[in-house]
């Protein structure tokens, strides 16, 4: 069936150039995915540089800029700790690789001096009608240099790699991004006074070269969109036979995501129990591990155990069983 509301974003376009199965588990199974500590490490601290955005929390900027560690913010250390035991990661190890991060993050400018300021995790929407497609996204943080006409697009990034190559000159963050201060509503206001676009990324586990820009082209943007008509397509049509299309484990370059070592394995490569929560319509609202389902639910919902038999790539179904079958 095909989904005329779908919206497409940077994380889902990724994610179904990556590998189709892991598209299904996300965005039509739904199935729980237990974020690992990496991520929820980048969550701290935006949620920080979100709070400290705001002038009138400039002085805890100040403070732990002066010291080079949150804890020279009371306040401040006692919300990553909150923060971080909530998504329970909280460890020594990664309080101080959180730490770390955030006094990185703080030292790049971090309030972009000579720009207006725009808000903080800025939500966009394209809803283009030619070529056809729609995408949603979010900015981090934002700035427009008057003087130099130049729109500037800061990026955090927690991860233990820099991009390499068409990593970053095709970003589809970068080209997403860019693409919006032309066509989201947003930024009606001022579009029409940028010259240039620079979309910055900090990579927020590089203390000493952190910093990687990229300017997308015209050309390039023009490409971008035709692209994105042809992968809302792909989304909107998408099925149980297009799952098993394009696996991972079937790429050379991207079979490591399946698994890697003894510390990786891709959330979806093992069979496993969960459950789905339906609201009083029968509506499926989320979906939980076993041990992680609410005691307690809202009146009227109810939930559903359910099996997932793994990864088909990995997970050979028995011949008396469907793999689709729930």
């Amino acid at each position: 069936m095909e989904k005329k509301d779908l919206i497409l974003s940077a994380s889902r376009i990724k994610t179904l150039e990556t590998c189709s199965w892991t598209y299904w588990c996300n965005y039509h199974l739904k199935l729980p995915d237990k974020s690992n500590d990496g991520a929820n490490r980048g969550t701290v601290c935006h949620l920080i540089f979100e709070l400290l955005l705001n002038k009138k929390h400039k002085k805890h900027f100040l403070k732990i800029q002066k010291l080079a560690s949150i804890k020279s913010s009371e306040a401040i250390n006692r919300l990553v700790i909150k923060s971080m035991k909530k998504l329970d990661i909280y460890t020594d190890e990664n309080y101080e690789m959180v730490d770390k991060m955030i006094v990185v993050g703080l030292n790049q400018d971090f309030y972009l001096d000579g720009a207006k300021l725009g808000e903080a995790e800025q939500e966009f929407l394209i809803d283009s009608e030619s070529p056809k497609y729609k995408i949603r996204g979010f900015i981090d943080k934002n700035g427009f240099y008057p003087k130099d006409k130049l729109f500037k697009i800061v990026d955090y990034k927690s991860s233990k790699v820099k991009f390499k190559d068409d990593e970053l000159t095709a970003n589809i963050q970068a080209l997403t991004y860019t693409l919006a201060t032309k066509k989201s509503n947003k930024f009606k206001e001022i579009s029409g006074k940028i010259k240039r676009v620079v979309a910055q990324f900090i990579f927020l586990r590089f203390p000493k070269q952190p910093v990687q820009e990229v300017e997308i082209t015209e050309e390039q943007l023009n490409g971008y969109e035709k692209y994105l008509e042809y992968i809302y397509e792909v989304a909107c049509k998408f099925n149980s036979k297009t799952a098993i299309s394009n696996f991972a484990a079937d790429s050379t370059e991207k079979k490591w995501l399946c698994k890697a070592g003894k510390t990786w394995v891709c959330p979806y490569y093992h069979p496993y129990k969960y459950y789905e929560v339906y609201d009083e319509n029968e509506v499926l609202k989320k979906t939980y591990f076993i041990d992680s389902v609410p005691a307690k639910l809202p009146d009227g919902y109810s939930k559903k155990i359910k099996q997932y038999d793994g990864c088909p790539a990995h997970n050979k179904p028995k011949k008396s069983q469907d793999a689709f079958d729930f």
